[in-house]
C-alpha cells in the first residue's frame, strides 16, 4: 500500500491566488504541487477552488480528456474526475492538483506527472492520498 501526503503550506492571496504544496510518497519528498484557492467553507467549486482537505483513494485510469493514463482521485465531495497532472498556475488546474519538481512560491514547474504516475502503476491496491492543510505562511518568498 502507498501513502501519499499533501501538506498544502503556501496560500498565495494576491496576484495568481493558489496553494502551493509538497507532496510525499510513503514518508519521502517527492514534489510540489499547486492547487486553486481554497474556500473559507472548505466547499470545493468546479474550475475555481481547492479540493476538501480529506483522505482519498487513487487509481490511474485513462483520461478521455487527456489522452493518457492519468492518476484520479476517488470520491472527492460532488465531483468525479478530479485528476493529479503537470501544469505551471492555477489557470492550469480546473481544480485538480498539479504536480511539479520546482517551485518559486508563486508558480510550479518541470512537471512530475508521468514519474508519479508509474510510481502508482507500480504501487500495490490500495494507494490513498491524503490532503492536509499546514499553512506556514501567506505568499511566502523562496
Amino acid at each position: 500500500k502507498m501513502k501519499i501526503v499533501v501538506y498544502r503550506h503556501t496560500y498565495n492571496t494576491t496576484g495568481d491566488r493558489n496553494i502551493i504544496g509538497d507532496l510525499f510518497i510513503d514518508g519521502v519528498f517527492f514534489c510540489h504541487t499547486l492547487e486553486d484557492e481554497k474556500r473559507a467553507d472548505n466547499v470545493k467549486v468546479y474550475g475555481k477552488t481547492a479540493i476538501p482537505a480529506m483522505t482519498y483513494k487513487v487509481k490511474v485510469t485513462y483520461s478521455p480528456r487527456f489522452k493518457r493514463n492519468m492518476p484520479l482521485l476517488l470520491d472527492v465531495p460532488m465531483f468525479k474526475g478530479i485528476r493529479i497532472h503537470g501544469g505551471n498556475d492555477s489557470t492550469n488546474t480546473l481544480g485538480c492538483i498539479l504536480v511539479a519538481f520546482k517551485t518559486d512560491g508563486k508558480r510550479i514547474w518541470s512537471t512530475s506527472e508521468k514519474v508519479l504516475t508509474q510510481r502508482l502503476q507500480q504501487a500495490e491496491e490500495g494507494v490513498t492520498l491524503i490532503v492536509k492543510d499546514a499553512f506556514l505562511s501567506y505568499n511566502k518568498e523562496f
